[in-house]
C-alpha cells in the first residue's frame, strides 16, 4: 500500500489553502487557483490526512475548519473524483454507497414543494416525509461508533473525523428545528425554506465528503478482515432505508469463557457468571484506564449510548461527540489531580430521565487507576412514592 506523501504536494495545497483565506488578497481567487492547479488536480484522498490544517495540533477549532471544508473539497473536487475507486469489491462499500443513493432519494421526493407557494399546502407531507429522516441517525452511529474506531489507529490525524461528526450533530440539530418550524401554528415559510436548504446542504455535503474522501481512504487501508468486521458489527444498526435482511451473525463464544475465575476479598465467580451479571445489571457501564483508553463496557441489549466492539483500546475522548471532549478530559484530569472523585449529570435523552456519574477508580493507595462512567434510566425510580413492602407482579 503506497502511503508515501509528495510533500510538496502537501506543502503548495497546504499554502493555497492559507492564501485563499487571508482577508486582503493581492489576488483574485481565481488567480489564486491558478497558481497551484498543477497540485490541486493531482490532489488524493489519502493527502487530506496529512494537510497541517487536518492535523491533531492545528490551531485551528472545529468551527473554524467545518467553515471551509465544504468550500475545499468543492475545490479539491477534481482531483478527488479522478482518484475515486471505480467500484468496490467489498459489500460493506456497496451498503454504505447504497444507503447514500438511498438517502438521496428519499430526500428529492419532496424537492419541488420547497417553494413559498407549495410549502403551506404540503405542509403535512412534507413533515411526514422529513420524521423519516430521523433514520439517517443508523448511518451516523455507524460511523461514529464503528468506522472511524478503525481508521483512527491508522492514520496521522483524527481531525477529519471529529468534522464529521460534528457535521452530524449539525444535521440531527436542524432536522428537530426544521421539524419544530413545521409543528407551529403560525409556520414562518422564509424561515423553514432556510432551514431546509441548510438540512439539505448538511445532508447532501456528509454524503460528498464520505464518497471523495472517506470511502477511498478506507478502502485502501482497512484489511478485507477489518471490512467484514465492521460489515458485521453494522449489522447492530441497520442500513438507511435497505430493506434486505442485515441480521447480525452470531459471533462464536469464546472456548474458555467458562473456565476463568475471578477472585476477590467479596467473592469469587465464572468469567461466564460475571458477564451474565453485567449483561442482566440495569445500567450501562464503560470503564477508562489511565492512558484513557477504553478497556471495558457492558454489553447490554437496551444500551442508552452506542458502544460496540471497536471502541476496545480506543481513546475515550473519541467516543463523544466534539462539541462535549472538553467536559469529558475536564473530569479526568480532575480525576488524575485527585482533586474530584465524582462527576453527576442528569438529562432527558429519547424521552427517558437519565442519572449519569463518573466515578474515579483509585487501587489502595489511593492512585487514579481509570474512570468510570455510569449511566441509568431513572424514569420510573423518580416516579416512585410511598412503600411497597409485598411483593407484587400485577
Amino acid at each position: 500500500m503506497e502511503l508515501l506523501r509528495n510533500q510538496d504536494r502537501l506543502n503548495a495545497i497546504n499554502q493555497f489553502m492559507e492564501e485563499l483565506e487571508q482577508k486582503n488578497h493581492t489576488l483574485t481567487k481565481n488567480q489564486i487557483y491558478y497558481k497551484y492547479e498543477s497540485y490541486l488536480k493531482d490532489i488524493t484522498p489519502m493527502d487530506i490526512f496529512y494537510l497541517p490544517w487536518y492535523q491533531n495540533d492545528t490551531l485551528l477549532s472545529i468551527d473554524e475548519i467545518k467553515e471551509t471544508a465544504g468550500k475545499f473539497v468543492n475545490v479539491f473536487y477534481h482531483g478527488l473524483i479522478e482518484q475515486q475507486p471505480k467500484s468496490y469489491d467489498s459489500i460493506l462499500f456497496k451498503m454504505y454507497l447504497k444507503e447514500n443513493s438511498l438517502i438521496e432519494e428519499h430526500l428529492n421526493k419532496i424537492k419541488p414543494f420547497f417553494k413559498e407557494s407549495l410549502l403551506k399546502v404540503h405542509k403535512d407531507e412534507i413533515y411526514q416525509h422529513l420524521i423519516l429522516c430521523y433514520e439517517f441517525e443508523k448511518k451516523y452511529i455507524k460511523k461514529e461508533m464503528i468506522l472511524f474506531s478503525y481508521l483512527e489507529k491508522k492514520l496521522p490525524t483524527t481531525k477529519p473525523f471529529e468534522v464529521l461528526w460534528s457535521l452530524h450533530d449539525d444535521a440531527r440539530l436542524t432536522l428537530k428545528k426544521l421539524l419544530k418550524l413545521l409543528e407551529s401554528d403560525t409556520i414562518d415559510i422564509k424561515e423553514v425554506i432556510i432551514t431546509i436548504g441548510e438540512y439539505y446542504g448538511l445532508v447532501y455535503g456528509i454524503n460528498n465528503k464520505e464518497e471523495l474522501i472517506l470511502f477511498p481512504v478506507a478502502n485502501m487501508i482497512l484489511t478485507d478482515h477489518e471490512k467484514e468486521l465492521i460489515y458485521e458489527e453494522n449489522k447492530e444498526y441497520g442500513y438507511v432505508f435497505v430493506k434486505e435482511d442485515t441480521t447480525k451473525t452470531k459471533q462464536p463464544i469464546i472456548s474458555n469463557l467458562s473456565k476463568g475465575f475471578i477472585s476477590t476479598k467479596t467473592g469469587s465467580l465464572t468469567i461466564s457468571q460475571f458477564d451474565a451479571i453485567m449483561t442482566a445489571i440495569p445500567i450501562d457501564i464503560t470503564y477508562v484506564d489511565n492512558m484513557d483508553r477504553v478497556l471495558y463496557f457492558n454489553d447490554r441489549i437496551q444500551r442508552h449510548f452506542p458502544r460496540n466492539p471497536s471502541i476496545i483500546g480506543r481513546l475515550v475522548k473519541h467516543c463523544h461527540p466534539p462539541k462535549s471532549v472538553h467536559i469529558v478530559e475536564k473530569i479526568m484530569d480532575a480525576f488524575k489531580k485527585g482533586e474530584k472523585e465524582i462527576a453527576e449529570f442528569w438529562i432527558t435523552f429519547n424521552e427517558t430521565f437519565l442519572y449519569i456519574t463518573y466515578y474515579a477508580v483509585l487501587n489502595d493507595n489511593k492512585e487514579y487507576m481509570g474512570t468510570l462512567e455510569v449511566s441509568q434510566d431513572v424514569t420510573r425510580i423518580r416516579e416512585l412514592t410511598g412503600e411497597q413492602k409485598l411483593l407484587d407482579w400485577k
